[in-house]
């Protein structure tokens, strides 16, 4: 094509044809630039159909990640209510101060239920790429980063709240384990001592009832704390996925 071009100039000129010559060459000049203007287009949208298509992909995972953590509170909140359960039901039964099948059967479900720390842990891998990778400038709505940089700010917050709430109620677990036999009861452990006599792990829990009260009740402090503090950022989590979700598909 180039020599096609370059013979029809050519000839032009040969013929004595230059004002012909000239106005030939400027518009395959301008036939050059149209193409480079055409290319550059092309890759402008190539580009940005890219970005959108990271961006889409960022936003679907993120709406993964937030409804694993709306599953994953439902189920905190289950499981704290049981063990809620079994600390209430341990300390009423401690009221009647006496050796019974439901003294030992509240203490083994304080040791088993009771006694538990739980935690709260989010599903952050989209997010912590988005912050490393520095793509969370690929959302360009400015609202919505704030929204979920919130998000993950108060999961921090929920995290070190309740690491504090830990670090001050081990000790009391502590005692209680060095100063009670509370390892022949627990039924992890229980089976190590089946050569003991129960009853006297049950008059040495009594015994220490005082102790054994508020370790338990710590242990209800705590998890209130953590099951109101996961249940206000359910709220948090509804409202972030609501945005996420109109984001993606904005027509829905």
């Amino acid at each position: 094509m180039a020599k096609f071009f370059s013979h029809f100039r050519q000839k032009l000129l040969a013929n004595n044809r230059t004002g012909r010559y000239f106005t030939y060459a400027l518009g395959e000049i301008i036939l050059v630039v149209i193409g480079i203007l055409i290319a550059l287009q092309i890759n402008n949208w190539n580009e940005s159909r890219k970005k959108v298509i990271l961006k889409n992909t960022y936003l679907s995972r993120l709406i993964n990640d937030v409804k694993k953590d709306t599953s994953n509170i439902n189920y905190l909140v289950k499981e704290l209510n049981i063990n809620q359960s079994s600390i209430t039901n341990l300390i009423s039964t401690l009221g009647q101060e006496n050796i019974s099948p439901e003294l030992d059967s509240a203490l083994v479900a304080f040791y088993n239920r009771g006694w538990v720390i739980s935690d709260f842990v989010a599903t952050a891998n989209t997010y912590t790429d988005l912050s490393q990778t520095g793509n969370m400038n690929i959302i360009s709505n400015t609202d919505l980063v704030d929204e979920i940089i919130r998000y993950y700010g108060f999961i921090k917050v929920i995290e070190h709240s309740n690491n504090i709430n830990k670090d001050w109620i081990t000790p009391l677990d502590q005692q209680l384990a060095v100063v009670t036999k509370s390892f022949e009861l627990d039924p992890t452990t229980a089976k190590l001592f089946q050569h003991k006599n129960r009853n006297d792990a049950l008059e040495n829990l009594l015994n220490s009832k005082d102790l054994l009260e508020r370790t338990a009740a710590g242990h209800y402090w705590i998890n209130e704390s953590l099951s109101n503090n996961v249940i206000a950022l359910k709220g948090v989590c509804d409202e972030l996925l609501n945005s996420l979700q109109h984001e993606l598909n904005p027509s829905d």
